[in-house]
């Protein structure tokens, strides 16, 4: 496995091309949660990966959406019941794999040999559906200690890249009771932009192979 440092050239380049689709995160399409991705790119008969699972409220999540597909967790928590607890193990492949919220969580490296591992296990035209905390919204990294690295939208599409996949599209997401929703999308945009500090939680970047 290659050493990140040796491969930043190959990012950096990644990184230019979603530039050159959003030049600043405000380009970048907001949707109000992680249903309405799961609602377009899911279909039955599907088997899907949740990496990082926890209590596998993505399962409830789906089954509530009424899409019926065969679903796989995996958690290195034992404290709740899963597939897998580790990716080694893993050697069956998937329609789709969902990263929601973990990359964060380790280091750049690790975070790279991640995806390349996922990407292995994805099938051809297969998807990937990765979050992580908005970094303009500095609330959303800083609130978690156990956060370990921050990853700008262009970054983290870089290193997907470089794990072999394709990026289909980027979004933010923002949701709240609806007269906050109004106030700080439509009435007060301005004023975030002004200041370069967004009111969106999360990234989501979605892969295909």
């Amino acid at each position: 496995m290659q050493n990140i440092e040796s491969e930043w050239s190959k990012v950096f380049h990644y990184r230019e091309q979603v530039h050159r689709l959003y030049r600043e995160v405000w380009d970048i399409p907001l949707i109000k949660k992680r249903s309405d991705l799961i609602k377009r790119y899911l279909k039955d008969g599907m088997k899907v990966l949740d990496v990082g699972a926890g209590e596998k409220g993505m399962k409830t999540e789906i089954e509530r959406l009424g899409i019926d597909i065969i679903y796989k967790s995996m958690d290195i928590d034992r404290a709740n019941i899963h597939d897998y607890y580790d990716l080694s193990c893993v050697s069956e492949d998937f329609h789709a794999i969902f990263l929601f919220e973990v990359i964060e969580h380790l280091n750049l490296q690790d975070g790279v040999e991640l995806m390349k591992r996922l990407f292995d296990l994805t099938r051809e035209n297969g998807i990937i559906i990765v979050s992580t905390p908005n970094i303009f919204n500095p609330s959303r990294f800083m609130r978690d200690s156990t956060h370990r690295t921050f990853y700008a939208y262009d970054e983290l599409c870089g290193i997907m890249s470089l794990a072999g996949y394709k990026i289909n599209a980027v979004y933010r997401s923002y949701n709240d009771a609806i007269h906050r929703y109004i106030m700080k999308v439509y009435v007060l945009g301005f004023l975030f932009k002004f200041f370069n500090i967004d009111y969106a939680n999360s990234i989501f970047v979605v892969g295909e192979r």
